[in-house]
């Protein structure tokens, strides 16, 4: 009994140092990291939001033929960063670029507990957009932010000129989630994040690169540039749990309304994607949109977005109107 009282004890001893600790690492990581956009009050949250304007101004004529501002939403377990160093600061030479960081990750707020859901997403996002004033957007969307760029064009349709969706979650995984996956969600809840994920979390991130990039090589110093450290911490890294554990229910609910997305939809995928197999998703939404084009592109992995960057970006001009560069 001497000795069960004493690993107890033990135990408890070691996951109040981890929870000292991962709440250091938390701070630290946040000092380094602080909001640079604007933080919009949205009512429910704040939504941090970065608004690059063109270097270059636009093409002569009428305010009305101005370009549409384009809308950046990045994927999961990452913020805002991720979709700016792969395509914002490329696409703001000549088009006025909108990054977000989605409703519970980098520095933007849950607005409840229903942060999960695609459709509370899109209202945060789209109040924000709303008070920097403009529109009409192209919404472009890696992976998990392709479910939430679908959305936005069926909440608000009038808002979106197109869409470009990059290796889009878009459809539930047939047989529901790989056992890792399941183990993951029981593993990482609670307790566990908030004591020992964030110290254990961080000696591996290079191997965690690696594996967001396969099967191509990880862009140089990725986790640095994108502030990846920022998505570990407990509170983001909660949200992003929320978010898979829920995805499949919202998966189910929206795929059937995908016919109804009307605007010119680039649906772009990796062929070698091992995270969003374009054969469970992108494939299989470009089939059922009336105005669907699918760029397919050899032997790309899940960050397409920064291993073939320019493909996509003159996707993203071309459906803005501009000439070639």
């Amino acid at each position: 009994m001497l000795v069960v009282g004493s690993l107890l004890l033990f135990a408890v001893v070691v996951l109040a140092a981890s929870a000292l600790l991962s709440w250091w690492l938390a701070r630290t990581i946040e000092k380094e990291n602080p909001p640079v956009g604007r933080l919009i009050d949205t009512g429910a949250a704040r939504i941090h939001l970065v608004d690059l304007k063109p270097e270059a101004p636009a093409p002569s004529g009428t305010e009305s033929a101005a370009p549409p501002a384009v809308l950046l939403l990045h994927g999961a377990n990452v913020q805002h960063t991720d979709m700016r160093v792969a395509l914002g600061d490329r696409l703001a030479r000549r088009l006025r670029v909108l990054l977000p960081d989605r409703p519970g990750q980098g520095w933007s707020g849950e607005g409840g507990p229903e942060v999960s859901d695609p459709g509370h997403q899109v209202a945060l996002i789209r109040t924000a957009v709303e008070t920097v004033g403009a529109g009409p957007l192209i919404v472009v969307g890696h992976s998990l932010g392709g479910l939430i760029a679908l959305r936005y064009a069926l909440d608000e349709p009038g808002a979106v000129k197109a869409l470009v969706l990059i290796n889009p979650t878009t459809h539930p995984r047939p047989g529901g989630l790989p056992w890792f996956q399941r183990v993951a969600e029981v593993l990482f809840v609670g307790p566990l994040i908030w004591t020992v994920l964030l110290p254990a979390t961080l000696p591996m991130m290079d191997r965690l690169v690696a594996r967001l990039f396969r099967p191509e090589p990880p862009t140089r110093d990725y986790a640095a540039r994108t502030a990846l450290a920022l998505a570990l911490t407990p509170r983001r890294f909660r949200n992003s749990m929320t978010e898979y554990s829920d995805l499949r229910d919202h998966l189910v609910a929206v795929a059937p309304r995908y016919p109804d997305v009307t605007v010119p939809t680039v649906v772009v995928v990796g062929d070698a994607d091992p995270i969003v197999p374009p054969a469970v998703h992108g494939e299989v939404l470009a089939k059922v949109l009336s105005h669907g084009r699918l760029v397919r592109i050899p032997a790309a992995g899940h960050m397409a977005h920064h291993r073939h960057a320019e493909v996509i970006a003159a996707e993203i001009e071309r459906l803005a109107g501009l000439p070639l560069a």
